[in-house]
């Protein structure tokens, strides 16, 4: 106690000198403007940075929680299109299980994953991603994305699993061509990730430069009408009755992060029924 006394005591001017500048520094603020635009811009200047740097970290930890909130509405909104369910009005078709509801039964499902490996300047492309088995991963499952086909599952560990991409040689897509609903095949040619070629589209066959082209259903992997790209080139070829189509697709391969896993729910019933052809 004696040693706070003797320093208030031995430094009382400046104590006082400090506490008057002070509240000179408070009234000047309250009463002026200039000085108070200046005093809050200066401020404004040195908390700023730390303001800034306050908000990005803010953002980076709840990046991942909107990123997550996001995929999860993109995830329902695929759920729910039409082309994922078989209709049917007609008691003596209709189909009784718990995928049913009403009139309709779900035959496509859909679960999400994350790109941890990816590769798109190979000949035979592929992606690893952080499901596997645990989560319900299967082979032949189709992956897409939020804006095209990515490609279909074809190896599965406990944990994680491999894809082969669109940009693999032997990747073969059933397609059709909008709006003249021409079916062909989509495949890929090494050395550019942006493009593939429509094959067997007859050369009588109206088709734009423009025109969509999509999956076409026949296939139980995809479901009908995710978008694979646009006509982007058209040539006429003299030594063939098929028009050589190029597509831009519509997947950024380059920039995949997120993407889905398409369950077919009757797999193995239709496996069950190709497999008798098989035999014949």
């Amino acid at each position: 106690m004696n040693n706070l006394i003797q320093f208030l005591h031995k430094n009382f001017h400046y104590l006082l000198f400090i506490i008057l500048q002070i509240i000179a520094i408070v009234l000047i603020y309250h009463s002026m403007n200039y000085p108070r635009f200046k005093i809050s811009t200066m401020s404004k200047t040195i908390t700023g940075p730390f303001y800034e740097a306050r908000f990005s970290i803010k953002k980076h930890f709840n990046f991942e929680a909107e990123n997550l909130n996001l995929v999860e509405q993109n995830m329902i909104l695929l759920r729910e299109q039409s082309r994922n369910f078989i209709f049917s009005d007609d008691s003596l078709v209709q189909i009784i299980d718990n995928h049913a509801t009403s009139n309709r039964t779900r035959l496509y499902d859909y679960f999400y994953a994350n790109v941890i490996h990816n590769t798109i300047h190979k000949k035979n492309n592929y992606l690893i991603i952080d499901k596997g088995a645990k989560d319900g991963v299967e082979i032949d499952m189709a992956v897409i994305s939020p804006d095209g086909i990515v490609g279909v599952v074809n190896d599965v560990s406990e944990h994680f699993a491999s894809i082969i991409s669109l940009l693999h040689s032997d990747s073969r897509i059933s397609a059709k061509v909008y709006p003249v609903n021409q079916l062909g095949n989509i495949i890929w040619e090494d050395g550019d990730p942006e493009s593939a070629l429509l094959l067997d589209i007859p050369q009588h066959i109206l088709i734009n430069v423009g025109d969509s082209v999509f999956t076409s259903g026949y296939s139980y992997v995809f479901p009908k009408d995710i978008l694979i790209g646009t006509i982007s080139e058209k040539k006429e070829n003299s030594k063939s009755s098929f028009l050589t189509l190029k597509v831009k697709l519509s997947t950024q391969f380059n920039r995949l992060n997120t993407i889905f896993l398409v369950k077919n729910i009757y797999k193995t019933e239709l496996d069950s029924l190709k497999s008798n052809f098989k035999n014949e």
